[in-house]
Parts: C-alpha cells; sequence; structure tokens
C-alpha cells in the first residue's frame, strides 16, 4: 500500500478545503464522498432557499462536487545520519 485517499469538503468561505478523514482503498474513499454528497443534496433541498425559486442540482447531473478524494503518496521513514558536530 503506497498510497491514501483524503476525503476532502469544499468550506462556504473563501474556497477553504477540509480534510474529513483518509481511506485505504480508492473505491471505498469514492463511494463516501459520493454519499455525502447526496447527504448535502437532500440537506439542501430541506432547506429554504429564499434567493432562488429554483431547486438545487442532483449531484448527478452537475460536475461541481462538495466533496472529493485526494491521492496522497506514503513515504517510507528514512533515518537521518547525525552529525558528531555541534551547531
Amino acid at each position: 500500500m503506497t498510497d491514501i485517499y483524503l476525503l476532502i469538503a469544499s468550506g462556504t468561505d473563501q474556497s477553504d478545503a477540509y480534510v474529513l478523514g483518509w481511506f485505504d482503498d480508492r473505491n471505498k474513499a469514492r463511494e463516501a464522498a459520493e454519499q455525502k454528497e447526496w447527504e448535502a443534496y437532500r440537506a439542501s433541498l430541506k432547506a429554504e432557499h429564499p434567493w432562488s425559486s429554483q431547486k438545487p442540482l442532483a449531484p448527478d447531473k452537475t460536475e461541481y462536487r462538495r466533496y472529493w478524494i485526494k491521492t496522497v503518496s506514503k513515504f517510507e521513514h528514512v533515518s537521518v545520519p547525525r552529525s558528531l558536530a555541534v551547531h
């Protein structure tokens, strides 16, 4: 296993991004992101939006994602030789 997959949520303020968790399996990470996407969609349907008369688009109808996966490569621990010199 050389990669981990971060589940990231886009924030509402100034394009902030938040790491919600990590997965060892890419498929599980995608499923979690998709589940979160649909939960957010259902919550937005229940919320009142006085500024718009249109319903929000379903996640399968748009390319925008509130939740996405970022792949990060793991690296092995490397020991660093110590210097005998005092700095």
